[in-house]
This record gives C-alpha cells, structure tokens and sequence, in this order.
C-alpha cells in the first residue's frame, strides 16, 4: 500500500509539472517568443548611422531587374495612310540596376535621413539572349510627336506649328514616318540623333526643344540633340528624399517624408479649395523595402516618382518563397482603372491632350492615365498590352496580348520584416498617333493609342540572400516554434498520462495483507 501511495504521489507530482511546462510553452509561444522576436525585427529594421541596416540602406544588397520590352512596328508605311497599326513584342532586354544612396545628413533626433539616389543599369546578356541592344526595332518616334504635340496643345506655339512643318526635315532627319528604325540601345539609353547641323529657322527651333528642359532629350558633345528613355535615370540622381529611419516608431521606416524639401507634389491638380488634393499626397517607401509587421487583408503604399504617384497594394493571399513565408500584394482597381469625378479623383485628369480618344469630362477611358504634367512630355501610362484598359483604345491596336498572370503589377513581402522577396512594377508607356493640323506627315493617320515600350522593375531574391535571411530569421522562429510547440504539447501529453494512470489506480480496489 505505501508502494501504491508513492507511485500515485509522484504521479500527482509529475502532472503537476507537466501542466507547469504546458503553461510555459503556451506563454513563451503566445507571449514571450512575439515580444522577443517583435524587439529584435524592431532592432534589425531601424536605420541608425553605422549599422548593418544602415549598410544595406545605402547600398541594396543584390540589383534589382530591370526588364523592358519594345513594340516594333510591322505596318508602318500603311499607318501613314490610315491604318490600324499592327505590333509585335520583343524583348525582354534585361539590365541589372545597382542603387546607391549618397546619404547628405540625419535630423537631429535621428527619425530621418536624408538622401540622393545614384542607379546604374548594366545590360545582362546571358539573362535576354537570345536579344541583344544592337536589334534593329521600328518604333514609335517618341521625340518627334511629343514636339508636335506641345506644340499643338500649346497656344502660344501654334506659330511654330507652321515653321516646324517646313522645317521638319532639317530638325528630323527627313523622317518618312511618325516611326523610327533604330536599335535596342539608341533608343532606350545612348538616343536617337536629330537636330544635326540645323541652320537658320530650323537651328531655332532645336534650341526652343533644348530649352524646354525635357529628362529625356540631351545635347551632344556636338551640339546635336538625342532622345532616349532612360538615359537620365542612369548614373548620379537629382531628387533629394527625406525618409524615416524607423526610429521611435518601426512600422514607419523607409516612409518617403519628403521629395526636393516637399511633403507633397505639384504634378497634378488640386482641390478647388486650394488644399492639396490626394492625386499629389506622397505616401508610401520607394519599393526597395516596405514596412514590417504585415498583416493579412491590410494594404500599403509605394510612391514612384517616375509616374509622380502613390500606389496602393493589396493583400492578395499568403505565399512561400523557396521556404521563406510571405504576402503577396497587388495594385487595385484604383490605380488607373478607377479614375474619375465617380471615383473622387479627378484631379488625375489634367485634361492637357487635344483631339484624341477620352471621355466628354476630359478624363482618359479606363486603363489609361496622362502623364503630360508629370514627365512634360504626352506620355500616357496603362498596364502592359492595355491589360484591363478600355476597348477604346485595345481595339484600335492589333498585337496586343494582355495576361493578367505576365502583367500586373505584384510583390512578395516577408510579413515580419517588410523584406521584397520577389514581384515589381510593370508598366507600359504610350503616346496618342493621330493627325495634327498643318503638319504634312500626320494628315492621313488614325487617332489611335500607340504602344511604345513595357517595363518591369523588381527583385527576386537569390540564394545567397534565401541563405543569409532564412539563417537570421526564418531558422530562429523555426526552433522557437519548435519549442513552444514542443513543450506546449508534451507538458500536456505528460499530464493527461498522469492523469490517466491517477484514475485508473483509483479505481483499482486495495488488496488487504493477509492476517498473521
């Protein structure tokens, strides 16, 4: 009996410690664990002069990718003569972007930095073989309609209509068309010559194109004139950003503060009250990171100053990159599908393109979005191949092959951190093709909107950065969880066999001794 009484004692003891041991395990998992791993995420994110954050701030671990894809146009002496132009995708033509920030100064109580951003593309040929930048493309003659178009849309340029019309061959080069034959690389970086040896009129009406100040058209060392894409964004950068550092407050870091010493823009219109509408509130990190502590169903912003805009994404479902857990977040319906006075932001409609496809209030159809104010140029932004854009402007284009899946614009978030595993912008820039008056070489096109070139700008991260995270983080929450998971459960296993074992030799009768 005193054997029994023992066992039974130290099963009621044994119990008791299991219970105690599920109660840690409930704790550290619930409670402690969180707190700790909260603190540690807070410590790692927040950018203080010297630290490893601050080292990876100002100089991006891995480039970014930077693909673009040209539509070359097959039919263009017929769109001279009216038709519906006809376009093929080739690319992509992909170029490692490396990022650099030349950080200028902190705030004083450490809650900013200060900085200008320096980008350097370099073509990758292995990844867009079998393309190279020496393809031959027709493309769309970018510089040439923008001028006629300003010039048209400007009142106070329509006399230069009438000299730019006779003249056209001297600034030009004698173009045939409203297109240009020219390769990959002239045409997205080193540019497109015109304005050589102009004389007379002609050589005014160059300098009156340089003038006006345009990122994308730049002299020559020979006086000459060239466009190109994005020639301007490669090399040193000019726009001055105020972000936060993360610094009292960690759900706030990389948030844009400032752009050249401004809290908001003066792109696109305002209220009529005077008050800064929300077409130029700046909200959101500059996409190279975003904030930590997501969570599923919120939403958040990034600001893109080669659109001049804020973007809103949305939590779309959780995902898994080579192991690594995550949000996955895409653009809405209100990026330029939904906008309007219906939709309470009209002040996107600028309303600055005469004679081309848009609605009676002045605001483009669905899918588009003028760009006039932001890049001084009649660029018009949609989702690559019109994806989602109206049949206003699809119909009038042949080659075009929208899919959701290789066009919208998405990322892949680590939800702890905010760290981009993969996704990135895509977006398609246009101009409307159409007929202006007095200029000889429009007067038999269609209206129509003509597609230029698609980009996209994301991140995929590679092994050696997969390595490095899943060794800092994803490995630590894995062996707490192991942890928790595993003292949770077997503390409560332990008790629930004691408890099992208590009642059954309750249960059993005593076996009196026999009598001597």
């Amino acid at each position: 009996m005193k054997t029994r009484f023992n066992l039974v004692h130290w099963t009621t003891i044994v119990g008791l410690l299991g219970i105690v041991v599920s109660i840690l395990g409930a704790y550290c998992g619930w409670i402690l664990f969180p707190t700790m791993v909260h603190k540690k995420v807070e410590e790692n994110v927040v950018i203080a002069d010297g630290s490893e954050q601050y080292k990876r701030f100002v100089k991006l671990p891995q480039p970014l990718t930077f693909k673009v894809y040209i539509f070359n146009v097959t039919n263009a002496h017929k769109i001279q003569q009216g038709a519906i132009p006809i376009v093929e995708e080739i690319g992509p033509y992909v170029y490692k972007q490396y990022r650099r920030k030349k950080v200028k100064h902190f705030s004083r109580d450490g809650s900013k930095i200060t900085y200008v951003q320096d980008q350097l593309y370099l073509f990758d040929e292995e990844a867009s073989a079998p393309y190279t930048e020496s393809d031959q493309i027709v493309a769309l003659n970018m510089h040439m309609n923008s001028v006629l178009q300003i010039s048209e849309n400007d009142p106070g340029l329509s006399l230069l209509l009438v000299h730019l019309n006779a003249n056209i061959k001297a600034v030009f080069n004698d173009p045939r068309s409203m297109f240009v034959t020219t390769t990959v690389r002239e045409y997205l970086f080193d540019g497109v010559r015109f304005c050589i040896n102009p004389n007379g009129i002609a050589k005014a009406i160059c300098n009156q194109i340089k003038e006006s100040g345009s990122k994308t058209i730049r002299e020559l060392n020979d006086g000459s004139l060239a466009f190109s894409f994005f020639n301007h964004k490669n090399g040193s950068g000019h726009d001055v950003y105020e972000v936060h550092t993360g610094k009292g407050d960690a759900s706030r870091v990389l948030e844009i503060q400032k752009l050249d010493d401004s809290h908001n823009l003066q792109v696109w219109l305002n209220n009529t009250d005077g008050e800064t509408s929300m077409c130029n509130q700046i909200n959101g990190t500059d996409a190279s990171s975003y904030p930590p502590f997501r969570q599923r169903g919120d939403s958040m912003y990034i600001f893109s100053a080669d659109i001049c805009r804020s973007v809103q994404l949305f939590y779309q479902s959780d995902i898994q990159y080579q192991g690594i857990p995550g949000f996955r977040y895409s653009i809405g319906e209100n990026f330029i599908n939904d906008i309007g006075p219906e939709h309470d932001n009209e002040c996107f409609c600028v309303d600055k393109l005469a004679n081309v496809i848009k609605r009676k209030n002045g605001c483009l159809y669905a899918g588009a979005l003028d760009l006039t104010t932001c890049l001084d140029a009649p660029v018009i932004l949609t989702l690559p191949h019109m994806l989602g854009a109206s049949n206003e402007y699809r119909k009038m284009i042949r080659g075009l092959k929208p899919d959701a899946k290789k066009h919208q614009t998405f990322v892949d978030v680590q939800m702890l951190t905010g760290t981009p595993l993969q996704g990135g912008k895509r977006v398609q820039f246009n101009m409307f093709l159409k007929s202006i008056n007095r200029i000889t070489i429009t007067e038999n096109l269609t209206t129509v909107l003509m597609p230029a070139i698609w980009v996209e700008e994301g991140i995929q991260l590679n092994n050696e950065m997969v390595a490095f995270f899943k060794k800092k983080l994803i490995n630590s929450l894995k062996t707490l969880n192991i942890v928790h998971w595993a003292s949770l459960c077997g503390g409560i296993g332990v008790a629930l066999i004691c408890l099992m074992y208590y009642v059954v030799y309750r249960r059993k009768p005593i076996e009196e001794a026999p009598l001597k």
